[in-house]
């Protein structure tokens, strides 16, 4: 995808899908579907790419995968963003950034508590949603 070879990045989309519907694994089911999503928003197939976050947010809403959960909020917001949507766009920005404080809450150790809010996609979640 990166390189913008979008048939190889379908066939990696499809062989995901393929090997988690075949083991009922249901975070790679989120991450096919997700990047069928970039895909089609790289490709600027609005309807396509929505139906793909789509897919992907209400199965890591239904796993509680909360890391899945976070990433499809984001790339929905993007998907807003391309589209010139600000106020839905803030609005997945803003969950993720609920998912990503929900996970802080959890973790015990100060220092994994630390790394995660340095990484920088949670950092880039922070600086542009509302608190």
């Amino acid at each position: 995808l990166a390189r913008r070879d979008f048939v190889k990045a379908e066939e990696f989309a499809n062989q995901c899908l393929d090997i988690a519907t075949r083991t009922n694994s249901n975070k790679y089911l989120v991450k096919g579907r997700r990047l069928r999503g970039e895909i089609a928003l790289a490709r600027r197939q609005w309807a396509e790419a929505q139906h793909a976050f789509g897919q992907a947010l209400a199965i890591a809403q239904a796993i509680r995968n909360p890391t899945q959960l976070w990433k499809s909020h984001v790339a929905l917001a993007r998907l807003y963003t391309d589209t010139k949507d600000p106020e839905l766009a803030r609005a997945a920005l803003q969950s993720a950034r609920e998912v990503i404080e929900q996970m802080k809450a959890t973790v015990q150790n100060p220092a994994l508590r630390a790394s995660l809010e340095r990484a920088p996609m949670i950092r880039e979640i922070y600086e542009l949603s509302p608190r």
